[in-house]
């Protein structure tokens, strides 16, 4: 083969990224991702001030009104569609590489690792709930379903508006962030990949609101972001796939709809830490598992 068809196979190497991997440039990431978050919900947030603008809109939107579930499923999908351009982006003028590079990318075995994903963190979720002592009775009405009664379009938009909570407006664009481009970009040092990420994830979670009623409770809160983190970071080292982690991010906020609507009431600080701990567990054994197996991050195609 003569030189001139041998460099015609010859792969280019990737060119270097426009910002540094160190900790500066690791730092600026995460503050960017956090703020492409706060900005994206903050874009979906704004969508009903506008419809109210318009006359009749008021009454059109409120209750179970079909409208009101096209505007939230509206809403929710502004929020996935920022942070998708924004990935895309930064990928593309930064990172100087595709948005596939980041895990956004479809395989035959896909859904598989979503449902697996989804599976795994709803069942270790419920499992434990069940197990911890109730502090109340069962809800006579499940939340998921809406009033006794409800209309079956209305449960049906109910569980369509939950899916869309836990997926479009969370699970999907946080991991894409999160476990896709920042664990992407120290993916050539594994373990700094999984510390650096998942304790990033877990510190916006200090602003969250999830039945915190000092600041106390706000710090024992993270066991449950930082526990479903460790599991996605897990799930995505065995798979080779981003939608792993977006099942486990998403079964987590299913399994809790559930839990709250079909089962009695346990303490909530218990609760954190239990689930969390259980899920952090989990996520360790994967993790160790893979690194020591040489798995990769999201060097896989599907």
């Amino acid at each position: 083969m003569t030189s001139s068809a041998s460099s015609a196979f010859r792969t280019e190497p990737a060119p270097p990224p426009r910002l540094g991997t160190g900790p500066l440039g690791m730092t600026l990431r995460i503050i960017i991702a956090v703020g492409v978050l706060a900005v994206a919900n903050i874009i979906g947030g704004f969508l009903p001030s506008v419809f109210l603008l318009i006359p009749g809109a008021l009454d059109l939107l409120s209750g179970s009104s079909p409208w009101g579930f096209a505007a939230a499923f509206v809403q929710q999908a502004l929020v996935l569609a920022f942070v998708i351009f924004a990935v895309w982006a930064w990928m593309r003028w930064v990172e100087r590489r595709s948005l596939r590079d980041a895990g956004w990318r479809w395989g035959r075995r896909s859904v598989l690792w979503l449902l697996l994903g989804i599976v795994i963190a709803a069942t270790s979720l419920l499992a434990v709930t069940i197990v911890l002592p109730a502090t109340g009775s069962v809800p006579d009405s499940p939340a998921m379903f809406g009033e006794p009664g409800a209309a079956p379009l209305t449960i049906a938009l109910l569980i369509v508006y939950y899916v869309g909570l836990a997926f479009l407006q969370q699970s999907i664009p946080e991991e894409l962030l999160f476990r896709g481009w920042l664990l992407w970009r120290l993916r050539h040092r594994p373990v700094v990949a999984v510390v650096v990420t998942a304790l990033a994830f877990t510190v916006i979670h200090l602003v969250s609101s999830g039945g915190q009623q000092s600041a106390w409770e706000h710090v024992l809160y993270l066991a449950l972001p930082f526990g479903f983190a460790v599991l996605a970071t897990g799930m995505l080292l065995w798979t080779g796939s981003l939608w792993a982690a977006v099942g486990v991010h998403g079964g987590f906020h299913i399994g809790n709809y559930i839990a709250a609507s079909v089962l009695a009431p346990v303490d909530a600080a218990t609760s954190w830490l239990a689930v969390g701990g259980v899920q952090t567990a989990i996520g360790l054994v994967l993790v160790v598992t893979a690194l020591r197996r040489g798995r990769t991050i999201l060097d896989a195609r599907d």
